[in-house]
């Protein structure tokens, strides 16, 4: 691929509605390039902050294509975009992310078919088109195991977790949505992930290994530097750099894993964007993972990422919002980000905080402390 550049003034265009969508749309900003941002509501933060604004749904083709043709390039926000919308809009500009990456990890199937062409050790899994399917699966898969839609976008509510016969009852419902996967949940003792940024040329620059603290299988702590065995983490760049060798994209993406007791490490998953984990470069490194993903898209030299201080960033939602208040007189280490987006529920995540500290042990002892996050210890 041609190495296309983008220079101060250009036009770069942001898609998504996530909170990356925003801090997208201020890194580039602040890397002076001129910002629109297309999305169907246009009090959300991105439309707010960038330098135009184009308000349209998916369907909208007209105000797409106006869009993109305003645009020397675009780049989307997170898993969640539109592959159609992505293809759409690649007729009338540059989209350096592609779409095959998108479309992979949107899929469970493609995604695991993936996996399996890089030989690499995910969970054991099964395809499920109706209830007969879980009974005959589930001998071989194992309690416990999770039912889950091949499209992650139908997932919201319409998984099920299988712990014992009796559950896959509930599952007839279920399949009436479509093709699923029965995949087992893997006992793991550590959570890992890696963010890689490759170029337009295929060159990559990996960031340092995170620790990672789930609930519900969404981030709510990461940490650096990690806690990691150094086979380990040769083996976690050693998967990374076959996935970057394996893709068409350009950008940052994150690979995570899971290391069971026995030292045997499975990939998780694969975020085609800028991520959750990835936001504790903002207060730990020589670059953070915006700039770092619009570097490649913009043609830029990578960046070298180096951890300059140990730090924690901790997600909370609206729920802990009246803890987080608490805190905000009391912790002089603490620094708050709010992602102001609508129409958030209860549990959703409203924002994070970043955490600096003489050592990971103090910091996540430091947060144990104040009760918000009552995860057991992580390190």
């Amino acid at each position: 691929m041609a190495n296309t550049v983008l220079y101060p003034g250009d036009t770069i265009g942001v898609i998504g509605n996530s909170a990356n969508a925003a801090m997208l749309v201020t890194t580039a900003r602040k890397m002076g390039l001129r910002v629109g941002a297309y999305g169907p509501d246009e009090t959300s933060e991105a439309l707010q902050l960038a330098d135009f604004k184009a308000v349209g749904t998916r369907k909208d083709h007209d105000k797409l294509q106006h869009f993109a043709e305003s645009c020397a390039a675009i780049v989307y926000d997170s898993e969640q975009v539109s592959t159609d919308v992505v293809k759409f809009l690649s007729q009338y500009t540059r989209i350096p992310q592609g779409t095959d990456m998108l479309e992979m990890m949107q899929d469970r199937l493609l995604e695991r078919a993936f996996f399996e062409q890089l030989n690499v050790n995910i969970a054991p899994y099964a395809t499920i088109i109706n209830l007969d399917d879980v009974y005959q699966s589930v001998n071989s898969i194992g309690y416990p195991c999770v039912l889950k839609p091949i499209q992650k976008e139908w997932s919201h509510g319409r998984e099920l977790v299988i712990k014992t016969q009796t559950d896959i009852a509930k599952a007839a419902g279920l399949l009436d949505w479509g093709t699923y996967i029965l995949e087992s949940q893997i006992a793991y003792d550590r959570e890992y992930s890696i963010i890689v940024a490759r170029d337009q040329d295929g060159n990559q620059q990996d960031f340092p290994i995170t620790e990672t603290a789930s609930v519900s299988d969404r981030p709510v702590k990461t940490w650096v530097p990690a806690q990691v065995d150094d086979a380990v983490a040769s083996e976690i760049h050693r998967i990374a750099n076959e996935v970057a060798k394996h893709v068409s994209y350009v950008g940052v993406f994150e690979v995570s894993f899971y290391l069971t007791s026995s030292g045997t490490i499975y990939v998780k998953k694969i975020v085609p964007a800028p991520s959750e984990t990835g936001y504790i470069f903002d207060a730990s490194a020589t670059v953070n993972e915006f700039e770092q993903h619009l570097r490649a898209i913009a043609g830029l030299p990578l960046a070298t990422p180096e951890i300059l201080t140990p730090a924690v960033t901790a997600a909370f939602t609206t729920d802990q919002l009246s803890a987080i208040r608490t805190q905000w007189q009391l912790k002089s280490n603490w620094h708050f980000t709010f992602y102001h987006l609508k129409k958030q529920a209860s549990d959703e995540v409203m924002g994070h905080i970043s955490v600096q500290g003489e050592t990971v042990k103090t910091i996540l002892d430091q947060l144990d402390d104040t009760g918000i996050w009552n995860t057991p210890a992580e390190s």
